[in-house]
């Protein structure tokens, strides 16, 4: 048995099957004939995954999917075997496929690789950062300040993962970066959720980067690096307040 394909559960069919996510998710939706249906099937659901437009336990059907998109299965099919091998989906045997609960051991490994490298990666970069990354870098952090005072949470995440990103390449660090991407994904998820249900959180979270920037900008090594651990920490000191309003399906072990 493949990690990816499970024996049958009789459990699942206690999973809503509802299509109304689907809908939602693939709104607007069109394929380009010019690359990889695959890959485009698989970045549309893992987003939506991600940004919790497919909640945990949303049934997945093939059929829809393929429907909604006007595609065959297979690219479909295909999509779905990829992102059960990355722990966002499950793969019932016989039965179906559902979006997978938010896993408490994955949470941890995804803060743990992202703490460890970006207090590393950041540190260093603080001795060596140009003017004109320090100016992008403070660009990035106001427009995130016009996206809270304006509540526009889904800009500001994206501005929040633009910035993390950026200070990466900023230290040369891209390819990092990319293999930070799947590791974190879960934590993604949870960040979503934060900004979503717990209040405050945005907040919070633009006041880090304000310090972090001033930071960077004093070359404060040991400051800065305090501060970026306590920023990446702070996701997982907030779930208790996050499952209080979460449906206890979105978490697992």
């Amino acid at each position: 048995m493949t990690a990816r394909v499970l024996a049958s559960n009789p459990h699942h069919a206690d999973a809503q099957h509802v299509e109304d996510p689907l809908v939602a998710a693939l709104a607007g939706f069109k394929l380009d004939p010019a690359r990889s249906y695959t890959a485009q099937v698989h970045s549309q659901l893992q987003e939506a995954i991600v940004r919790g437009v497919l909640p945990p336990r949303t049934a997945l059907s093939e059929a829809t999917i393929s429907k909604l998109i006007d595609v065959s299965r297979t690219p479909v099919r295909e999509a779905l075997a990829q992102l059960a091998d990355e722990q966002m989906v499950l793969i019932y045997r016989q039965v179906g496929t559902i979006v997978a609960p938010v896993r408490m051991s994955l949470l941890e490994e995804g803060r743990f690789v992202r703490s460890t490298l970006e207090c590393a990666s950041h540190v260093q970069l603080a001795q060596t950062i140009t003017p004109a990354q320090l100016n992008e870098f403070g660009q990035i952090v106001a427009r995130q300040r016009d996206a809270v005072a304006s509540g526009e949470i889904d800009r500001f995440s994206e501005l929040d993962e633009l910035m993390h990103r950026r200070l990466f390449e900023f230290a040369g660090r891209e390819h990092v970066w990319a293999m930070l991407e799947p590791i974190k994904r879960q934590f993604d998820r949870v960040r979503w959720l934060l900004l979503g249900h717990v209040a405050g959180h945005a907040e919070r979270a633009l006041k880090e980067h304000e310090q972090m920037l001033a930071q960077m900008a004093s070359r404060d090594v040991a400051g800065l690096g305090a501060s970026v651990a306590a920023h990446i920490n702070h996701i997982t000191a907030h779930l208790t307040a996050l499952r209080e309003h979460a449906p206890a399906s979105y978490f697992a072990d």
